[in-house]
């Protein structure tokens, strides 16, 4: 009988760990890069879009975007009673997630803000400590007593600097360099919403917009996101849990795309095999810890020429964002869990 037990313990164990590796973040992101399958490329201009679906492995999850949270008063976004830039307070009054991607703009209140993290919302959350940056430099007065959403979500370059940097300074330098960069007017508060809102600068984007709408559509429910690449750039990879949420997500998204696209590099020659390249650093790459503000856990992806972040809760990708890689791992995160020595 004691035999028989030891057995039984050991097999536990064996188990146990199987499943413990199992539930690895690496191999959650390894997993779920098998599955990645790249579409043709669709162009116009000098932007390029490579539909991404999975063939396997999407969540069925029911998630809510921040608009839609919004539209239906399940959410409410306030100033902290102190004032803080970097902090606002936010309350799911609902019984539903709500996903909310970083870079996504709230507007009104002392100043506009984004989003610095993405966020997944547990219902009935209670009060929740939100950590945005502030894309209205020039303004500290209450347009109102609760935030809005600004129904945009800033360009990837931004994204990305603000994820590395982690820099309150950092981000309003790269809102003046878009202003610049496509001509928009100057804004008496400095804020991102107006470049956005200049009419030459709408003008420039909606034919992009236009022509990329129907992307979410391309897969069919397989399709989770995107890769985007400008000239023979990759700006970003995008990759959702379900085509629910990308669909939600996607009108912000390519606009986003494009105003990093519009006065840029002339077309690229991009293909399948040069992305497929790119995806493929997911399959080994290290992962550190990384700030969330909601449920689940977040990691910052360091690859030898990608950096990126993702959001995985019970064992799915909510979200995931992969940027080209100009410089070293951003600084200011917890020690680097390295989940292949660990493995080995």
């Amino acid at each position: 009988m004691k035999r028989i037990a030891l057995i039984l313990i050991l097999v536990v164990g064996i188990l146990a760990l199987g499943a413990t590796k199992a539930h690895d973040p690496e191999n959650i992101l390894s997993y779920t890069a098998k599955t990645i399958c790249i579409g043709n490329p669709i162009k116009y201009k000098n932007l390029t879009i490579f539909p991404l679906s999975l063939s396997k492995g999407r969540d069925k999850k029911s998630i809510i975007s921040l608009d839609e949270a919004f539209k239906k008063n399940y959410i409410e976004i306030m100033e902290k009673p102190s004032g803080d830039v970097n902090k606002v307070i936010l309350v799911n009054t609902s019984k539903y997630y709500i996903f909310i991607l970083a870079g996504e703009v709230i507007t009104g209140c002392k100043q506009d803000r984004m989003v610095s993290e993405d966020c997944l919302i547990p219902p009935h959350s209670g009060k929740i400590y939100l950590s945005v940056y502030c894309t209205e430099h020039g303004r500290w007065s209450a347009k109102s007593q609760t935030f809005g959403t600004g129904g945009i979500v800033i360009n990837p370059g931004m994204r990305e600097a603000a994820k590395a940097s982690k820099s309150q300074s950092e981000v309003w330098d790269k809102v003046e360099e878009k202003r610049a960069q496509l001509g928009a007017a100057a804004s008496p508060t400095a804020a991102y919403m107006d470049i956005v809102k200049d009419k030459s600068v709408m003008k420039e984007i909606k034919p992009y917009v236009d022509k990329f709408s129907n992307i979410p559509d391309t897969g069919g429910w397989n399709s989770v996101g995107v890769v985007a690449a400008v000239g023979d750039e990759i700006i970003v990879v995008d990759l959702f849990t379900n085509h629910k949420l990308f669909k939600k997500l996607w009108k912000k998204l390519i606009k986003s795309y494009a105003m990093d696209a519009v006065h840029r590099c002339p077309k690229g020659k991009l293909s399948k095999s040069d992305v497929r390249d790119f995806l493929g650093e997911l399959h080994d790459v290290n992962l550190c810890f990384r700030d969330t503000d909601g449920t689940g856990n977040a990691y910052t992806i360091d690859g030898d020429s990608s950096f990126g972040t993702t959001l995985i809760f019970s064992e799915k990708i909510v979200h995931l964002d992969l940027f080209p890689r100009m410089g070293a791992c951003p600084t200011e995160s917890v020690p680097m869990l390295d989940f292949r020595r660990e493995r080995n």
